[in-house]
């Protein structure tokens, strides 16, 4: 009976000390339940300890919830499955024809795409790959190009962008469709002079790559004084009539506005004339752009590799790029099912989904970046893919590629002075009426948790909810 006492004593202290270490939490929880802001909402969250493979706290956590990019979470996770975190992108140039005595190829430069999402893009060395094509050309003895310059897409599927994608997103360079050829982002860039008074007609100056057949019907305004870009671009992929509406910042001479590209593999090739003729190199014939590929090319001249996997994961997840996650979504499934389409890739992220016991109807995807509004899921089953996935081989990389608290990504401002700056990483997601984190933060005695937060429909101030949720993570970070 006395040993009986004792181990009550001993289990009534442990309970009300792990009561004290969550009451932070707690009472986060119920200060958000309490938001008069989020009593039309819907919202959940859970929390999970790894370490104890426990859950600390949850709310509405079975809830269907609109995700945003907490998504690209599960595409980059099946990428590094699949395709291991050495995998590379490979792009292949070759030449058909001849090269005359004059160093001039007569015949067609034909680049076979392998879907490299890092060419083209500033964070990667904009130019690096024109660099290794004009090498590779020269060391070739060539000096111009009679002929085309033609871009084969077809390692993926033409279907460039889910169906669900939002209109009013598909024609920004945010809503940019995934290809076998890439540059860029697949982005354009619209160049526009706005006047400084208020309301008056912005003129659109250039267009980059520069589309013979594109129109833009530019219906843009100048803005107020102090006022950003609010702009938004209307058309589609293949869409080659588009429109732009909004307002402009005032009294810029050379202002950027960036565009999706509505023809990648066409676009590609575009930008790829461009910078071989700033390099004087000669090019007489036209740019043609498909997305089948042939198997006679010609004589292989440059096979360009792509950074590593790793490199291009921590990319996706801290800069939020959609194109490169659904890039990643897209080629995991060619790997696994043969395919490069969003069909295939999908599937294989339910495969990763229903192996880390995780039901499949709690995790309704579309997309691999989150920006169909048409994703649903759980916070718990969410929650739970982030405890489970922490045994696979590639859990540090795909760790390390997530934002850190007060450093990098979308979490640099957040977090400042508090005892999870430099620690808690996680992965936001940010659209109209959708404010969402998920990822990880070690407690006091250095365990892991994982959690999940999503707010759908929240009424209030957005900045006010950031600073509400970035309590919550904190007060996380206390428990047990």
């Amino acid at each position: 009976m006395k040993f009986l006492s004792i181990l009550m004593f001993l289990f009534c202290i442990s309970f009300l000390s792990l009561k004290a270490q969550n009451t932070s939490l707690q009472q986060s929880v119920t200060e958000l339940k309490n938001d008069p802001y989020l009593k039309q909402s819907n919202w959940g969250l859970i929390v999970i300890n790894c370490s104890k493979n426990s859950i600390v706290e949850e709310f509405n956590a079975d809830n269907l919830l609109i995700p945003a990019s907490i998504v690209k979470l599960t595409s980059t996770a099946t990428a590094l499955d699949i395709l291991g975190d050495s995998f590379r992108f490979e792009t292949k140039v070759y030449i058909d024809g001849f090269i005359d005595d004059n160093g001039i190829l007569q015949g067609n430069l034909n680049i076979i795409g392998g879907a490299d999402p890092t060419i083209g893009l500033p964070y990667f060395k904009k130019e690096k790959f024109i660099d290794s094509l004009y090498t590779a050309l020269k060391n070739m003895g060539i000096n111009g190009i009679n002929g085309n310059i033609c871009g084969y897409a077809g390692i993926f599927d033409s279907l460039l962008i889910p169906d669900t994608y939002p209109s009013d997103d598909r024609g920004n360079y945010y809503g940019a469709g995934t290809s076998g050829l890439i540059w860029d982002g697949n982005a354009i860039t619209y160049t526009f002079s706005t006047p400084s008074a208020l309301g008056a007609k912005t003129t659109l100056k250039s267009v980059f790559p520069k589309f013979e057949n594109l129109y833009l019907e530019n219906k843009t305004t100048s803005g107020r004084n102090g006022t950003g870009d609010n702009s938004i671009i209307w058309g589609g992929p293949f869409e080659f009539n588009q429109s732009i509406t909004g307002t402009l910042p005032p009294g810029k001479n050379n202002f950027e506005v960036y565009g999706s590209s509505p023809d990648p593999a066409l676009g590609f090739t575009l930008a790829i004339k461009y910078f071989l003729e700033e390099r004087n190199f000669m090019i007489t014939g036209h740019c043609m752009g498909f997305y089948s590929n042939k198997n006679d090319n010609g004589t292989l001249i440059l096979t360009y590799s792509s950074p590593p996997l790793s490199e291009i994961i921590k990319f996706t997840n801290t800069k939020s790029h959609n194109l490169t996650a659904e890039t990643c979504l897209k080629m995991a499934g060619l790997k696994k099912y043969g395919t490069g389409s969003y069909f295939c890739g999908l599937r294989a992220v339910n495969d990763l989904i229903r192996e880390n016991f995780i039901d499949s109807l709690s995790m309704q995807l579309h997309d691999g970046s989150g920006l169909s509004k048409k994703d649903n899921v759980s916070p718990r089953a969410f929650g739970m893919f982030l405890n489970n996935i922490r045994h696979k081989i590639w859990f540090d990389t795909f760790y390390s590629s997530l934002p850190v608290a007060g450093e990098t990504g979308t979490l640099a401002t957040m977090f400042s002075g508090s005892n999870v700056k430099g620690k808690l990483r996680a992965k936001s997601g940010y659209m109209k009426t959708v404010r969402s984190y998920a990822g990880y933060v070690p407690n006091q005695k250095n365990e892991l948790m994982a959690f999940c937060i999503i707010v759908n429909n929240y009424s209030g101030n957005a900045f006010a909810l950031k600073k509400k949720l970035e309590n919550l993570m904190i007060c996380i970070s206390l428990s047990e």
